[in-house]
């Protein structure tokens, strides 16, 4: 642990510049550059608005805030775990001729995607405000929440990333399994929809906790119950220990496929 934690420390300032790189890398010759991420989201929240307001609009209140907040927290946890999953192939040439800790590049792929939804809370509460949703103090522990899904996503795409570098494929399975687990997240429906009988398996989705957790914050001005944080912090741990353990595990033998 001591080793780990000394070598975190002493590499962190190439992890800030591959950071640095990564972000420059992503919007290089973008017209619109960082605005896009915040256009990007806001667009997606319009479009599936009006595809979805007639089904749904009378039955959840403020249903445009509804539907930009399951988008945004889901969209960042499948986005970050799809980015790590290529990370090491990616730099390849890096990893070969620098002696550097390999997770730095999951943490990197993680913190683009991060970035891009602390981007997309600007026109997230631009569109509180023109609907009608009230700024309440509850929205100060957001930050909170952010750690616990960081973690849960970074722990996810170290996992992902572990297999996907000796699986290539795995890469196109991972994005079936995306827009399966988009289906059976209440993001554009409402969970009560759902038969009674079944609906504790939606109650079982971690990403579905931590949209919840964000609702109730922001949308219903209210604290999310213990339950539900006590389990969101469990998923969190639970899948950074995973990710962790499996990564250590199979990075010894990355350089055979790269």
């Amino acid at each position: 642990m001591k080793k780990t934690l000394y070598e975190f420390y002493n590499y962190f300032p190439f992890l800030k510049e591959v950071i640095k790189r990564d972000f420059k890398k992503k919007y290089y010759k973008s017209f619109l550059g960082v605005a896009w991420s915040m256009l990007s989201p806001l667009l997606i929240m319009i479009v599936m608005t009006i595809v979805f307001s007639t089904l749904f609009d009378r039955a959840i209140p403020h249903y445009p805030i509804y539907l930009f907040t399951g988008t945004l927290f889901f969209n960042f946890v499948f986005e970050g775990a799809t980015h790590c999953m290529g990370c090491i192939v990616g730099n390849a040439g890096l990893i070969n001729k620098m002696k550097i800790p390999k997770y730095f590049f999951c943490i990197s792929s993680v913190t683009q995607s991060f970035i891009t939804m602390l981007l997309s809370f600007v026109p997230y509460f631009a569109v509180c405000a023109a609907t009608g949703v009230p700024i309440n103090y509850y929205m100060l522990l957001l930050p909170l929440l952010f750690v616990l899904v960081y973690i849960f996503t970074l722990g996810l795409g170290m996992l992902l990333c572990a297999y996907a570098t000796f699986l290539r494929d795995l890469n196109y399975l991972f994005q079936v399994i995306r827009r399966a687990w988009m289906y059976i997240t209440p993001i554009f429906y409402p969970v009560e929809i759902v038969p009674e009988q079944f609906r504790f398996l939606w109650d079982l989705n971690p990403v579905y906790i931590y949209i919840k957790i964000a609702r109730d914050l922001c949308l219903n001005a209210s604290l999310p119950s213990e339950k539900m944080l006590i389990v969101g912090t469990c998923y969190s741990l639970l899948m950074l220990g995973l990710g962790i353990v499996t990564f250590k595990e199979k990075s010894d033998r990355f350089f055979l496929y790269l």
